[in-house]
């Protein structure tokens, strides 16, 4: 995996260290997470590449944040608690119950410490696929889609996402590959929007806990696809 596209030019990132590769970042997370964690997180980043090439966008940075994401996954609850409060992050009432959502922040923290990358987009990309944000980035939007895209997920969460993105699938394993020539970036929203009502929808059937902040990003989505509608109806 080198830092050069399949468009072969090379990438010039700002805030990623040039010795930083896709390589660099599978031999950083490996030895934090278990083999079938590390699967997941490939997974994750064959999607993002998928989309973001479906989407002519450089792959790199996106499959980055997608190498990165899970790092902090499989800490206990009080680690990501004790790190997150460290560094100086305000814990909200949620976080300090439910504190397994931090592993994306605190990941995040780990990944500009030990890694020197400083580039936001792929920072708030890490720290945001666990329960989105409002003012996503297009990179932010394509890594918490992969993580709910991977191929271990269930057709009836995946399916409806793809369809949302436009994308037609093709002749092989489920998940594996869709053609996106016919999507946009405008499709990042309703897929957001599909991904995050399915989750809170199962989590109701399951009778769980929703966090707040899931159910604000859901709205902001709810407002951008209405804003978008009402463009295209003038």
């Amino acid at each position: 995996m080198k830092r050069e596209s399949d468009l072969g030019r090379k990438q010039i990132t700002f805030g990623i260290p040039g010795k930083i590769s896709l390589d660099t970042a599978r031999i950083w997370v490996e030895p934090r997470v278990s083999k079938k964690r590390l699967e997941h997180i490939k997974g994750v980043a064959e999607v993002g590449r998928e989309i973001a090439l479906g989407l002519k966008l450089d792959p790199f940075p996106i499959e980055l944040a997608c190498w990165l994401h899970d790092a902090c996954k499989e800490l206990k609850v009080k680690e990501l608690i004790q790190m997150a409060t460290e560094s100086g992050r305000r814990l909200t009432p949620e976080e300090e119950e439910l504190g397994h959502v931090l592993h994306g922040p605190v990941a995040a923290i780990i990944v500009r410490r030990e890694l020197g990358i400083t580039n936001q987009d792929v920072l708030n990309a890490i720290a945001e696929h666990t329960l989105g944000a409002i003012g996503m980035s297009v990179i932010s939007k394509i890594v918490y889609l992969a993580d709910k895209l991977e191929s271990s997920r269930p057709e009836d969460l995946t399916e409806p996402i793809w369809r949302a993105l436009n994308a037609i699938p093709k002749e092989g394993p489920p998940n594996a590959c869709h053609d996106l020539s016919k999507s946009c970036v405008e499709d990042l929203d309703r897929a957001m929007l599909t991904a995050i009502t399915l989750i809170t929808k199962n989590l109701l059937k399951k009778g769980k806990p929703i966090q707040p902040r899931a159910m604000e990003v859901r709205n902001h989505f709810i407002k951008v696809i209405s804003a978008q509608e009402l463009e295209r109806s003038r």
